[in-house]
């Protein structure tokens, strides 16, 4: 198991210690004391298994080993090195990180599978069954030796193991090779308390079910390993009028591949740049010709679209009471030139992750983790407008779950919360990549077929609609099934937003009078 908070506190503790060399890489000394915090890092790397970060540090470990006498260069190559290093870090600190030691089902071109291993299977069979319904595939053994060996040699996604008492030393030998391999574990239990739980996180467990396992606690647990989602690069945008100095961030910068850079030299079309780019951080000159950064920071901060867009200072200005007031009136950092490598892009970065994060929770149902209903709309209209353009067809749907204030009076609001999310992870697993699926408020959601016909979208809908109706929701005292019903209207036969939405309205409500667990696609009746 990688033990994120070492391998973060080590490379905190690293930078720290390289700064005092940066301000005075003459001194042989600072480089003796830097030198051990590389060593720790190296240390923990190889200790979790973590093979990008041992990579990434070993052309650092090497150079620092035969250092002499250090110079400029060595000083700014160790500057590169670590600014490299930095990136892996970042990466690892990710809740969706996965070592390269484990082979991501998603690139097996087949369904990811789980293993299960329990003496009792008849009790987890209609999980297990119910696991096939969420696009996962199944293995279970009472043998644990040879489950463990199925889930080696056919790199599963996930191991759950039925452990009534907790971990066992007869279970230790199996567990470790799993970890060992890069295998991610869960421990299932009759038992809660405290002490089997830290065991079962000392022996590397990913996490822990209490018995009786719920399909949605399992599904939930094993999304994030299985479905992975690779993030877009990270959106740069520099304002430098000096050449010299936008050639030495981009030399820096493009090495990285989860960094995009645009640059501009004078401040004039800020703004469109802004609006047009969309950028997760903004490195600002705080002196150019005619004016200055601070002046620009105000004018950007002006416009409410922007008022969140970190902006990092770059300035050769040490005056504290100067950086303060860039700081009050809309800087969220200061890099100080010479701009050390290793600050300039954990700068970037940091910056870019907060921003992204703060985003998120501004565009997401809380619940779900679907688009929300004023960000679905915005993504609808940006649809039509490309539809517009490249004379493709866009179709809409909009869904309700059937009879779903019965669930709530019948089951309770907890169990209906389970079933609103259990559909938003069914339509998000099952559409293309490039189509939206948003919560439009209470029991409705909304999907965005691009390049999609009514006809195409309603043939993926319906296979949707039929699967979902086979999923069964738990309660205390048993299990029940839903279905949904829906309306599709397709572009251009409705030519605008308003028109689309209104008439996939009308044909949900069509699907609800015929008898519910239906689609009815909206069809313009020809003008007399």
């Amino acid at each position: 198991m990688i033990n994120r908070s070492e391998i973060h506190a080590a490379w905190n503790a690293l930078v720290v210690a390289w700064k005092s060399v940066w301000q005075a890489s003459a001194d042989i000394e600072r480089w003796a004391a830097f030198m051990p915090y590389c060593d720790r890092l190296v240390g923990l790397a190889r200790a979790d298994g973590v093979v990008e970060l041992e990579r990434a540090l070993e052309p650092l470990a090497l150079m620092l080993s035969t250092l002499e006498a250090p110079t400029d260069q060595d000083k700014s190559a160790v500057d590169r090195l670590l600014a490299e290093v930095f990136v892996v870090v970042r990466h690892i600190m990710s809740p969706d990180y996965q070592s390269q030691a484990q082979i991501r089902a998603d690139e097996t071109h087949a369904l990811p599978v789980v293993v299960m291993l329990t003496r009792r299977p008849e009790e987890m069979r209609d999980v297990l069954v119910q696991l096939e319904h969420y696009g996962y595939h199944f293995a279970c053994f009472e043998d644990f030796t040879q489950g463990v060996q199925h889930a080696l040699t056919q790199r599963v996604t996930a191991v759950v193991m039925d452990l009534p008492t907790g971990v066992t030393q007869e279970d230790k030998p199996l567990i470790e090779e799993l970890v060992r391999h890069g295998i991610k574990w869960f421990c299932l239990s009759a038992m809660g308390d405290f002490a089997l739980r830290l065991k079962a996180v000392r022996c590397g467990a990913q996490g822990f079910f209490i018995a009786p396992l719920s399909v949605n606690v399992l599904v939930d647990a094993v999304d994030p390993l299985a479905y992975a989602t690779k993030d877009e690069p990270y959106r740069v945008l520099i304002l430098d009028d000096s050449l010299t100095v936008l050639t030495s961030i981009q030399r820096t910068l493009e090495q990285f591949s989860n960094i995009h850079l645009r640059t501009l030299r004078t401040p004039q079309h800020i703004l469109e740049t802004l609006m047009d780019y969309s950028p997760d951080v903004l490195l600002l000159d705080f002196h150019m010709e005619g004016c200055n950064g601070l002046e620009v920071a105000k004018i950007i901060r002006q416009n409410k679209a922007f008022e969140s867009v970190p902006i990092v200072f770059l300035t050769s200005e040490t005056s504290e009471e100067i950086q303060l007031e860039a700081m009050r009136h809309g800087g969220d950092d200061f890099l100080t030139k010479p701009i050390s490598q290793a600050q300039l892009v954990n700068a970037v970065v940091s910056k870019a992750e907060r921003y992204r994060g703060l985003r998120k929770l501004m565009v997401e149902d809380s619940l779900t983790g679907l688009y929300n209903h004023v960000k679905t709309k915005t993504l609808l209209q940006q649809g039509l407008l490309l539809g517009e353009r490249q004379n493709a067809p866009v179709s809409y749907a909009i869904l309700d779950i059937d009879h779903f204030k019965r669930v709530n009076d019948s089951y309770g609001h907890t169990v209906g919360d389970k079933v609103l999310k259990t559909l938003a992870r069914y339509l998000k697993q099952h559409v293309r990549k490039a189509d939206i699926v948003g919560r439009y408020g209470g029991e409705e959601f909304v999907v965005v077929f691009f390049g999609s016909s009514a006809e195409q979208a309603y043939e993926k809908l319906d296979e949707i609609r039929d699967s979902f109706a086979k999923i069964y929701h738990s309660y205390d005292e048993g299990i029940f099934s839903v279905s949904f019903s829906a309306g599709l209207a397709q572009y251009p036969d409705y030519s605008n937003m308003m028109e689309l939405v209104v008439a996939a309205d009308e044909a949900l409500y069509h699907s609800k009078r015929q008898g519910r667990n239906r689609i009815t696609i909206a069809r313009r009746q020809a003008k007399s």
